[in-house]
């Protein structure tokens, strides 16, 4: 029994084998059995880039996640530095070193502070993550 299922499974696939050799046996096996290979073709394309779509919004996803905890922690680091006595956000940017589009850093609110520091901590702790905890 067992040489018989052997010598079946070395039939079927030196059939495989031989109609998918070249594209044109392939494409003549699939004609013998009615089916159109332009049609398998375009099909199977279709099906590949919707998994890679799918793929692509899952990883958009997780990196969205990663994101948001990321902005979770930042947010807590920024409440505790603010919350520092002495705390002074021209001092936090000479630091750390920030861009800052602003000619007069003193007139901005305390929230608009928080929301600079909160993404650049985000920003930060996303790019300590991708490099290994390298800064």
């Amino acid at each position: 029994m067992q040489k018989s299922k052997t010598e079946f499974i070395r039939l079927a696939m030196s059939v495989i084998e031989h109609n998918s050799s070249d594209e044109e046996k392939s494409r003549e096996y699939l004609s013998s059995q009615g089916l159109n290979a332009d049609v398998i073709v375009s099909e199977t394309q279709k099906k590949i880039k919707k998994l890679q779509m799918e793929l692509n919004a899952q990883k958009i996803s997780l990196e969205m996640d990663s994101a948001n905890d990321f902005e979770k922690e930042a947010e807590a680091l920024v409440n505790e530095l603010m919350g520092v006595e002495g705390y002074s956000f021209a001092k936090v940017v000479k630091e750390e070193e920030l861009m800052v589009n602003f000619r007069n850093v003193e007139t901005l609110s305390r929230e608009d502070e928080k929301n600079i520091l909160v993404k650049h901590y985000t920003l930060k702790l996303l790019a300590l993550k991708n490099n290994g905890g390298k800064p």
